[in-house]
């Protein structure tokens, strides 16, 4: 594994010849994801073509995320059983309130904030939805029963704020509740704009309070991702010249963790980087549907790699 002394924060008390994010995942030591998703009224406005249907930002998110939760339950799979190997959160700011967030989990998860992907394959509900389908060689179009465990809302303001904030507070409780050695947690920030319940010194402030949670196999990796339909994009910045010169990329920027060296060989594919680097950011900005997936994808690969068999 490459050096990753670049990383360590300088409030950070993990010895620097630690050996950092190279932690097994398993049913006795799992890792934890919490996906921040912006349901503000704009997501609700702003669309674009997702699998040939025009659709809000909002709804494409909510069935993408969906779509995430049922493939990582695939990964989690064995000729045994379900096995344990995460525990998720799916955190909604703005939607149901404009000054605080939610947990989104509908039908029997409806209060709970951690699930395990056991309880949440057995607690899934669903919908009827067209899909398209490979059959023999042919594309067609097929009803299928399709598994969800939250619906897409869009309303009031952007209180991502709130939503860093309870993350910190639920990340705090997850580590110390004897998660001390797991694989670092992963928080992945799906947003169309900027927030409306503090400054900006004060969002970089709260998302990198949650950078500083640590397990000892390193600190919790925040990605931010600001989705939309115009301007160039922008994915796992190097430097922040890569970006426009609007304070809002610089933000986000900041607001990103710095991606451990087991992300860069999928980063820069990418990218189509001509070399593999290190030090992206995690974070994409004016990022159309299929970057959000890839984005989605690589924030979960350094956490999928990591499963035991």
């Amino acid at each position: 594994m490459k050096s990753l002394k670049h990383l360590q924060p300088s409030n950070w008390n993990i010895p620097l010849n630690s050996n950092l994010y190279d932690a097994e995942i398993n049913r006795n030591n799992p890792t934890a994801i919490i996906i921040m998703i912006d349901q503000s009224g704009s997501m609700g406005f702003s669309t674009q073509k997702y699998k040939g249907e025009t659709k809000s930002y909002s709804e494409i998110v909510a069935e993408m995320v969906n779509e995430l939760l049922n493939e990582l339950i695939g990964r989690c799979t064995k000729s045994e059983g379900v096995r344990d190997y995460f525990d998720i959160c799916v955190l909604g700011y703005g939607g149901q309130s404009g000054d605080k967030a939610n947990v989104l989990w509908e039908g029997n998860l409806k209060g709970e904030t951690w699930v395990s992907i056991s309880k949440l394959k057995s607690n899934a509900l669903f919908e009827k939805r067209i899909v398209s389908k490979s059959i023999r060689g042919n594309t067609k179009m097929v009803e299928e029963n399709v598994p969800y465990w939250f619906k897409s809302v869009a309303n009031y303001g952007t209180p991502m704020g709130n939503a860093f904030q309870m993350a910190n507070k639920l990340l705090k409780e997850w580590i110390k509740n004897n998660h001390e050695d797991s694989y670092p947690p992963v928080v992945i920030n799906v947003t169309d704009g900027v927030q409306t319940d503090c400054d900006e010194v004060q969002i970089v402030e709260e998302a990198k309070k949650v950078q500083s949670l640590n397990t000892k196999d390193g600190n919790v990796l925040v990605l931010n991702c600001h989705i939309s339909g115009e301007g160039e994009q922008v994915l796992f910045p190097l430097k922040d010249n890569e970006l426009p010169s609007d304070q809002y990329s610089k933000r986000l920027f900041e607001m990103s963790s710095i991606m451990p060296s087991t992300y860069d060989f999928d980063i820069s594919n990418l990218r189509t980087d001509a070399d593999v680097f290190q030090n992206y950011r995690g974070m994409a900005f004016n990022a159309n549907m299929d970057a959000l997936f890839n984005f989605i994808d690589i924030g979960t690969s350094g956490a999928t790699q990591k499963l035991i068999r």
